[in-house]
């Protein structure tokens, strides 16, 4: 059972990532003219911010993603080496500290990186990206707070029913956070063809 929950809680944690990436044709540069002149306009000046943004957001996840496998090898390394259930709780405990400081850590981070750069006004593409953005902001707010409530749980728990508990509730909040944002994103349809031109 713990091996579950601790598959399942790092399996929720790269599909919160997902919060993180989008449709990359729905944030195209503007095409190039057809004299193969580059052009610079509010929309690749935009583009170039966002590409930024989510390079950082990525790192965010990285680092997190690499804590978190860390913990998970300390934690196999220290439940091989045990030779009683009190060092094997011991171990445990000691992963769910390094779990929750990943969680604390991951969500500072993605608070300090604020909301992405709003696309410029007048672009057929502006209205479909600002849609993308609002999915994915609410839904990285929503997993932010999922994951502050379960390193909140974490460190409060008292015995394994409740850390499991604190995971469960993770999961379902993480889950329907990912149903909602699913649900706006294909409320958008498709990306417009060239979403750098002026409207």
């Amino acid at each position: 059972m713990k091996k579950i929950a601790i598959r399942s809680i790092a399996a929720f944690a790269l599909i919160a990532s997902v919060g993180i990436s989008v449709p990359a044709v729905a944030f195209a540069s503007s095409s190039t003219p057809s004299t193969g002149a580059t052009t610079t306009t509010a929309w690749t000046t935009w583009h170039a911010t966002w590409v930024t943004y989510v390079q950082g957001l990525k790192s965010i996840n990285a680092t997190h993603r690499s804590s978190m496998q860390g913990a998970r090898t300390t934690l196999q390394a220290a439940l091989a080496a045990a030779t009683s259930k009190a060092e094997k709780h011991a171990a445990i405990a000691a992963f769910q500290v390094s779990v929750e400081a990943a969680l604390n850590a991951r969500v500072t981070a993605i608070t300090a990186a604020g909301d992405p750069p709003p696309p410029p006004a007048g672009y057929n593409g502006t209205t479909y990206v600002d849609g993308i953005q609002s999915a994915n902001i609410a839904f990285r707010a929503s997993v932010t707070a999922a994951q502050t409530a379960l390193s909140a749980a974490l460190a409060s728990a008292t015995t394994g029913q409740e850390a499991r508990t604190a995971h469960l509730t993770y999961e379902q909040t993480v889950g329907t956070a990912i149903v909602t944002r699913s649900t706006a994103l294909l409320a958008l349809g498709a990306p417009p063809a060239d979403p750098g031109q002026l409207s």
